[in-house]
């Protein structure tokens, strides 16, 4: 794995002072110097002006060997670009990346954190520092502030859109376990409530996707109960407060799936917490497919048949009630097993995956979808 130390180099004037990193001191004007004293086992390569080039280049070269990578001054959006696909070639694919954006100008600290983050996607870069050395002045001395959890941050983020916009609960859980592992790791106070609620979340977000109902209800049940504890942790850990804000969402949304048993009589409304969720994170298959259950198991409860034993007694008086509605009947049961018809044809259609003649367009049965879960919604409703 390549290990690159990529740094801005400005044109101020930089006095020789002690800069402190992991109890360590390197007395330098030069932040690169420092870093890549640290760093030994990484190539330096300094993003720079011709100005800065003009003005330090030299004499930074005299101090420590460097890999120079020309840049504009970024004053139009057209040279930030330029700067953007020069830190972009500039980092090989795969490599281990530290960041100096101790000298960075105008928007450069900003754009730097950018495209580290797109490096991350695109090329499987691993960051694993973002460092600035911050200057006591008044003490004659300059110390590195690590940045690297505002990084992370920008992962947290895209993990909670994933999860609030698509249903996907892993990211955000593989975040939560690699926190939990980080402060033992470290020596910290143990984020232990953390990991569990990583993986909770994790296996929450498997059973709606692979429609195990029971399991899910049974996984929101320890998801809320490990939320209640979680708050303590928080309080601990500076890095894992964005999850705060997180924690109202995340008890809103699958507090509405935490019931004992989805199939009795007074918990039904589960199955429909779970197929609205389903809807609105796009996950439109498993939609029809829980619907198309769901429907089943109203019917076994209106008759008093087991909602698993005896499925095939409901879905027998179903399949009649098509047969009616077939024969032009209006009355109520042959309204139903229309409905019944026109959701289970939609169901397979999803499931040949348009391996049939004259398969339905996929916008066509998105909005056929919902029309169909509003009619199933009136004829459950009380």
């Amino acid at each position: 794995m390549p290990k690159v130390l990529l740094s801005f180099l400005g044109t101020g004037e930089y006095k020789e002072i002690p800069y402190a990193l992991d109890g360590q001191e390197y007395l330098t004007p030069y932040t690169q110097e420092a870093l890549a004293r640290h760093y030994p086992q990484h190539t330096l390569k300094v993003l720079l002006t011709d100005a800065a080039q003009k003005k330090h280049g030299e004499a930074l070269r005299n101090r420590v060997a460097y890999e120079g990578v020309s840049i504009p001054d970024g004053r139009t959006e057209e040279e930030l670009w330029q700067i953007f696909n020069a830190i972009v070639e500039a980092v090989p694919e795969g490599a281990s990346l530290v960041v100096d954006i101790s000298h960075g100008f105008r928007s450069q600290p900003v754009l730097a954190l950018a495209v580290v983050h797109f490096l991350n996607v695109a090329k499987g870069v691993q960051v694993e520092r973002i460092l600035y050395g911050a200057l006591r002045e008044q003490e004659g001395r300059g110390e590195f502030l690590d940045l690297t959890a505002f990084l992370e941050l920008l992962a947290w983020t895209q993990a909670a859109r994933d999860l609030a916009q698509y249903g996907f609960g892993k990211p955000l859980g593989g975040l939560l376990q690699n926190l939990h592992r980080q402060s033992w790791l470290s020596g910290g106070a143990g984020l232990h409530r953390l990991g569990p609620l990583g993986k909770t979340l994790e296996n929450l977000s498997l059973s709606l996707e692979v429609l195990r109902v029971q399991e899910a209800s049974q996984h929101a049940i320890g998801l809320l109960k490990a939320l209640e504890e979680v708050e303590k942790d928080l309080e601990r850990a500076p890095r894992s407060r964005p999850l705060g804000l997180l924690l109202r969402f995340l008890e809103e949304r699958y507090a509405p799936l935490a019931v004992g048993d989805p199939l009795s009589p007074g918990e039904l409304p589960a199955q429909v917490a779970m197929v609205e969720l389903l809807l609105n994170t796009g996950s439109l298959a498993q939609a029809a497919a829980l619907m198309r259950e769901l429907m089943v198991t109203w019917l076994c409860l209106q008759r008093g048949f087991d909602p698993v034993d005896e499925r095939e007694g409901a879905e027998g008086l179903l399949n009649s009630w098509a047969r009616r509605a077939k024969q032009k009947a209006t009355d109520e049961k042959a309204q139903i097993g229309q409905l019944w018809n026109d959701l289970a044809n939609l169901r397979n259609d999803i499931a040949h995956a348009g391996m049939r003649k004259d398969p339905t367009p996929a916008q066509t049965l998105a909005a056929n979808l919902k029309d169909l879960w509003q009619r199933l919604r009136q004829v459950m409703a009380p």
